[in-house]
């Protein structure tokens, strides 16, 4: 059965695209602490589900909306089986509120390989909501930090050579705590030649989807006998 984030499935993006002489709003109201951390979070990650910014950051449609008219953000839509799901990239208004330059569009040089990890990353971020998001080089999505201590999250979707090529040049040095999220055990198979080494743990799709309260119940490690076995 195929995930719902598939790379499978049947996607189309429909982006919106902001026109050059777009008037900036000069009053910024910056006052609400969920908007500045959904906001944040957007800035570091580059785009977020509306279905996240709601369960996530208890921004619901109506304040989605204004914040769009705000441009705090930017609304797009992902349709897939005459599904009509919105997503949001960071807007002008939002830019200056997370005090990030800001390039107009920067959104239209993803694939829906790119949007699917992005919202897989917030899936996974939901279990560690009052934790920071730190920006990481590719090939991953971003980092959580946790104690002190980042955790690097890269999302497989098909195969993991990019990854895989990162960690054959980086070597031995690459010492950060990784979490790997994947729709099928199968598609990570190459990583357990790394994996002996490495602080990995493994999550998949429908393990985050399943609605598991404890964080524990959703991770994978590799067991003495080579395979990915539960944690908990």
């Amino acid at each position: 059965m195929l995930s719902p984030f598939s790379i499978e499935q049947p996607w189309s993006l429909h982006w919106q695209r902001l026109p050059s002489n777009l008037k900036t709003i000069h009053y910024v109201n910056d006052k609400s602490p969920k908007e500045c951390a959904a906001l944040d979070a957007i800035a570091e990650v580059g785009i977020i589900g509306g279905r996240q910014l709601a369960r996530i950051f208890r921004l619901p449609k109506k304040r989605q909306k204004q914040m769009v008219r705000e441009q705090k953000i930017v609304r797009h839509e992902v349709h897939v089986n005459k599904q009509i799901i919105p997503v949001y990239t960071l807007g002008q208004t939002g830019a200056v509120i997370t005090d990030v330059p800001y390039e107009p569009n920067y959104w239209v040089v993803y694939q829906i390989r790119d949007v699917l990890k992005r919202v897989l990353f917030f899936e996974l971020y939901q279990y560690f909501h009052e934790s920071t998001i730190m920006p990481a080089p590719e090939p991953f999505v971003g980092a959580i930090e946790l104690n002190g201590k980042p955790f690097y999250i890269y999302v497989s979707r098909g195969d993991v050579q990019d990854l895989l090529m990162y960690l054959k040049w980086k070597g031995r040095s690459f010492s950060e705590r990784l979490i790997v999220i994947t729709e099928s055990m199968k598609h990570i198979e190459p990583l357990k030649m790394y994996a002996e080494d490495m602080k990995l743990r493994v999550t998949t799709d429908q393990d985050l989807m399943a609605g598991k309260t404890e964080i524990q119940n959703v991770f994978y490690f590799l067991g003495q006998q080579g395979e990915f076995v539960k944690e908990a």
